[in-house]
């Protein structure tokens, strides 16, 4: 990991992204669980339990990326998350399967389907997670200061507005992409 500032930057806004992406499933929860068995990857009997499985493990990363003590913990179910999601929408879009809701709720809305820009989004994320990675000896870098609560605002909310940014790129991409289909 390299200086603290950008490690905590990143915890915060992937809790930011698991918990909101969780609070959204959990109002929807039919809409969510119409999407994890729109993907056609398990047998019937097991879309409720997985739906709930992934809730619960984008709830836990969100969790522990915030604890000290279990930030390691909080960062392997943070990529096993993106991993499972990322690998579904994978397998659909190699069988050409791409007018599915992508159930990926969270800052935005509006219901997905699947591209390889999700694709890519994930592999970012995992990407900024992996920054997040604690330090052996949990020590930082260096001392924090007080310019370095500011910087850790700031970034965040710039790494949050991307992705907000990146969704709605997304969200209009996939628009387009229908209406030329049309």
């Amino acid at each position: 990991m390299g200086d603290p500032v950008i490690a905590y930057a990143a915890l915060a806004v992937l809790t930011a992204i698991f918990w909101l992406g969780a609070l959204h499933k959990l109002r929807d929860w039919s809409g969510f669980e119409a999407a994890v068995a729109g993907y056609r990857l398990l047998p019937t009997v097991l879309h409720r339990p997985f739906a709930l499985v992934f809730v619960v493990a984008e709830l836990l990363a969100g969790g522990l990326l915030l604890w000290p003590a279990a930030r390691a913990a909080g960062v392997a179910v943070a990529l096993a998350v993106l991993v499972a999601a990322t690998l579904g929408v994978t397998m659909n879009l190699l069988r050409g399967r791409i007018d599915i809701d992508c159930g990926c709720g969270g800052l935005s809305r509006a219901p997905a389907s699947l591209s390889w820009w999700v694709v890519s989004r994930n592999g970012l994320l995992a990407a900024l997670a992996l920054t997040a990675w604690p330090r052996a000896g949990g020590q930082a870098a260096r001392d924090l200061a007080w310019l370095d609560g500011i910087t850790f605002f700031g970034l965040s909310l710039a790494l949050l507005g991307l992705y907000l940014a990146f969704n709605q790129l997304l969200a209009s991409h996939l628009e387009m992409r229908k209406r030329s289909q049309s």
